[in-house]
């Protein structure tokens, strides 16, 4: 890579590198790609509890270009909705299980007894508890020494990804200086209480994911963290309990 020179997998991730998560997807090729990007939810409705939900796109490999195997991996030729984004996400915070999302908790009558109650419906396993383990370090890289590393909060570990999307042109083409700018992730990292997706439209100077999205996601993670009186862990914890 000219910019990175050799990567490994973890470095790959960490520093966002397209060349090189390209490459890992030519050695897997179309159909275990699309296979999996199937089965963290993407191309599909969620199931959440709410009307006007969308599948967002995903083509079949039948339908790729050559160009392809370079372009879904990194988010091209593909649509999808915030809440894949954090419902993927939370299936690697969540051990490898893929987990319909639901809004309501439960319902109540006039006098404020429960009369119903909603609880976490699996979907299914996407990949297994120590391959989820592993790529939950990585994120966590992602935050201490990568792209994210402005997601990073004193009190308590993160992980998570930044994201620099091109937009689509009214053409077709994907635009040179309009973007959107994403981070999303979870903490804290070893024992998950939140995911949380932030994504900013067409921002200016800066559009990087990085810079933009993920001092977002630092200020939220902290105040609802804390809301919810979740347990303090450091990074210093972190090394710790590794």
């Amino acid at each position: 890579h000219q910019s990175h020179g050799w990567l490994t997998f973890r470095e790959v991730i960490e520093e966002s590198s397209n060349i090189g998560t390209t490459k890992v997807a030519q050695m897997l090729g179309p159909e275990v790609v699309y296979k999996y990007v199937k089965l963290f939810g993407f191309g599909s409705k969620t199931g959440i509890d709410v009307l006007g939900e969308i599948s967002g796109m995903i083509k079949q490999p039948r339908f790729w270009s050559k160009t392809s195997i370079g372009a879904v991996p990194i988010g091209q030729e593909v649509g999808v909705t915030a809440i894949q984004l954090v419902s993927a996400i939370s299936a690697i915070a969540n051990g490898g299980q893929l987990v319909k999302p639901y809004i309501i908790k439960e319902i109540r009558d006039k006098n404020g007894e429960t009369i119903k109650k909603f609880s976490p419906t699996l979907i299914h396993q996407v990949i297994s508890p120590e391959i989820a383990g592993r790529v939950k370090d990585i994120l966590t890289g992602v935050v201490n020494n990568g792209t994210g590393q402005l997601a990073k909060m004193e009190e308590f570990s993160a992980a998570g990804k930044t994201g620099t999307a091109q937009k689509v042109e009214a053409n077709g083409t994907y635009s040179h200086d309009k973007f959107i700018a994403s981070f999303i992730g979870f903490a804290p990292a070893e024992n998950p209480a939140i995911a949380i997706v932030v994504t900013v439209d067409e921002p200016h100077p800066t559009y990087y994911g990085g810079v933009v999205s993920a001092p977002v996601f630092k200020k939220v993670a902290e105040e609802v963290l804390k809301y919810l009186k979740v347990k303090n862990h450091s990074i210093g914890d972190m090394a710790k309990l590794n």
